[in-house]
């Protein structure tokens, strides 16, 4: 079963994927948190949630720490780190060798499309037939379920998530 979580920002995608996983049993994944710092976003960390090990992943072009590791950019404002990009596809290559019912991938989108991000984490949960629940802006999910081959999915949409939990 593929869940597609979706809605506009700031609408509790995250937090919601967060309290599902509590809820399930032999599951794994992660989820991508905003940093905020001064109240000031400045970009996203990545949360593993089995263990809540944190590492960061992206940081807005002008709050980017020395040491960074870039590995690729979308558009001007987002860098990504090599660091949370190895840490991402950790989590995933252990999921798959554990065999868990259920993983998270919080979230997809245009690098997905362009064969960068998450595209071989995403490969690799499909080809292993474990249910996902991942998160994807509402305008790329068409082109996303195309590019992956996915035909069978439910989405929840909006603030139609925040109450809702997935049969485990």
């Amino acid at each position: 079963m593929i869940t597609i979580i979706t809605g506009p920002i700031d609408t509790g995608k995250t937090s919601w994927i967060l309290e599902d996983y509590k809820k399930r049993k032999n599951s794994d994944g992660f989820a991508c948190k905003k940093v905020k710092v001064n109240g000031e976003h400045i970009g996203y960390e990545l949360i593993h949630l089995k263990n809540q090990e944190v590492c960061q992943f992206i940081r807005k072009t002008n709050h980017i720490p020395s040491g960074w590791n870039e590995t690729f950019r979308l558009g001007e404002h987002y860098s990504f780190c090599r660091e949370g990009q190895l840490f991402a596809e950790k989590i995933a290559q252990e999921a798959i060798a554990n065999r868990v019912d259920c993983f998270y991938l919080d979230e997809v989108g245009p690098l997905e499309l362009r064969d960068q991000g998450f595209s071989k984490i995403l490969k690799d949960i499909l080809a292993a037939d474990i249910d996902l629940i991942m998160v994807c802006r509402e305008a790329l999910i068409e082109k996303m379920c195309q590019k992956y081959g996915i035909h069978d999915y439910q989405t929840l949409h909006g603030t139609r998530f925040l109450s809702t939990t997935l049969n485990s």
